[in-house]
């Protein structure tokens, strides 16, 4: 009860000296058709975590209960340490007992001696946001709930953020974290113990015998959205962590100080552009580049064939073995063999390709693309050529091979169509 006390106490202070108790919002910033009027907010990829959009997203603000999912990290790592197991049994205290039918918080009853495991404490802290099952796990795998706020501190410290932290559950006005801080937080939590998802996509929990529905509303209506986390008070503003997974990739969202009406819709637009630009800004983030399947056709000595050529810099590149294997029956073919302890290619005119298997593979999408190591010598001659790694594969410039092999190759533009024709020799103008 002091602890409720002192915290009302804190709030009417900050109300008398400040003259207010909500968040002032904003100026609006438009991303697409949306307007979003949260305070902070982020979007990241939580395989690499570059950053897809920010909005303040280094400044600190009130967490509420999103501060929760670091409580929730630092009790799976003591799970992981063998201080304590999903199936260890947390005591609950006399006063952790009154705190939990404080309804100035979200809570769920917790009686004086009742015993409930760390995982159906875990639930009720994620599915049902509850404050009092918080500082259970703290007694129950730290020994109290100061100690569960140290280690919650040296977590953070660990993964680089800078926090505040007073409580362990979002009560307090003083708490402070940067959206950036919480979505690391999340990502760390989903890559380090990516079984939290199966708490956090349920929709409802039921727990000593009642059953009640998440706190997270866009579960369900959001596709690919299987968590994470809500938060609100006053001070705070309504705060949501979000994360979805679409096509082999997931986001994580975060909105600080919004409004009730639109945290989820704000979580929504970020998530939908994030999806939108992933793989472009990550690209440029990390420096990769990314050559594009061709859409022309190819045609050599009258036979049209699959192109199965990248672009690069505006040029076709061809496998290697695909080009042995084209040119394979006409005047203009030659043979290849690899060695690959000195990554050495060697290319000789006129001798017959010997396939190793494998078919013209259709290129599908665009694939990252860098140098190739590979030295190449054609009949005999070490030659200086631009040739490109994709997937594991040699790539070379149809033009380039045109010359040293000495076969036409013209692009019609406007059938989109590359003409070899191995029966004419190279010519610059072509």
């Amino acid at each position: 009860m002091k602890r409720m006390k002192k915290l009302i106490a804190v709030t009417l202070f900050m109300i008398a000296v400040f003259g207010v108790a909500a968040p002032v919002y904003a100026q609006a910033v438009t991303l697409g058709d949306h307007e979003l009027s949260s305070q902070g907010a982020i979007v990241i990829d939580c395989e690499t975590g570059v950053v897809l959009f920010g909005l303040s997203e280094n400044t600190r603000r009130v967490p509420a209960s999103t501060i929760k999912v670091l409580a929730v990290y630092v009790v799976y790592d003591a799970i992981k340490a063998g201080k304590a197991s999903l199936s260890t049994k947390a005591v609950i205290s006399a006063s952790t007992s009154e705190f939990s039918r404080d309804r100035t918080w979200s809570n769920v009853p917790l009686n004086e001696g009742a015993s409930f495991t760390i995982r159906e404490l875990l639930e009720v802290v994620l599915i049902r946001s509850a404050c009092a099952a918080t500082v259970a796990l703290g007694e129950a795998v730290f020994g109290s709930e100061k100690n569960l706020i140290t280690r919650m501190k040296e977590k953070a410290t660990q993964l680089g953020i800078d926090v505040r932290i007073y409580d362990s559950w979002g009560g307090s006005p003083d708490n402070r974290i940067s959206p950036k801080g919480l979505a690391e937080i999340t990502r760390g939590l989903i890559r380090d113990y990516p079984e939290v998802l199966d708490i956090t996509s349920k929709r409802n929990v039921t727990f000593n015998g009642v059953t009640y529905g998440t706190s997270n509303l866009l579960l369900g209506s959001y596709n690919g959205l299987d968590g994470f986390k809500t938060g609100f008070t006053n001070p705070a503003g309504y705060c949501f962590i979000g994360t979805a997974l679409r096509n082999g990739r997931r986001l994580i969202s975060v909105t600080m100080g919004s409004s009730l009406e639109s945290r989820y819709p704000d979580t929504k637009a970020m998530l939908d552009y994030g999806f939108a630009v992933a793989d472009k800004k990550i690209d440029e983030a990390l420096g990769i580049k990314r050559a594009k399947p061709s859409d022309a056709s190819l045609v050599i000595d009258g036979v049209q064939w699959p192109l199965t050529a990248y672009l690069i810099d505006d040029y076709h590149y061809f496998k290697l073995r695909d080009v042995a294997f084209l040119l394979s029956g006409t005047e203009k073919q030659f043979g290849a063999s690899w060695d690959a302890e000195t990554s050495t290619a060697v290319l000789t005119s006129g001798d017959p390709y010997e396939s190793v298997g494998g078919e013209l593979a259709n290129v599908e999408d665009s694939r990252p693309y860098t140098r190739s190591g590979t030295v190449i010598y054609i009949n005999d001659i070490l030659c200086a050529l631009e040739i490109y790694m994709i997937d594991n594969n040699n790539y070379f410039r149809l033009r380039d091979m045109a010359e040293l092999f000495d076969f036409s190759a013209i692009w019609i533009d406007e059938t989109r169509t590359v003409i070899i024709d191995t029966s004419e020799g190279f010519s610059n103008a072509a």
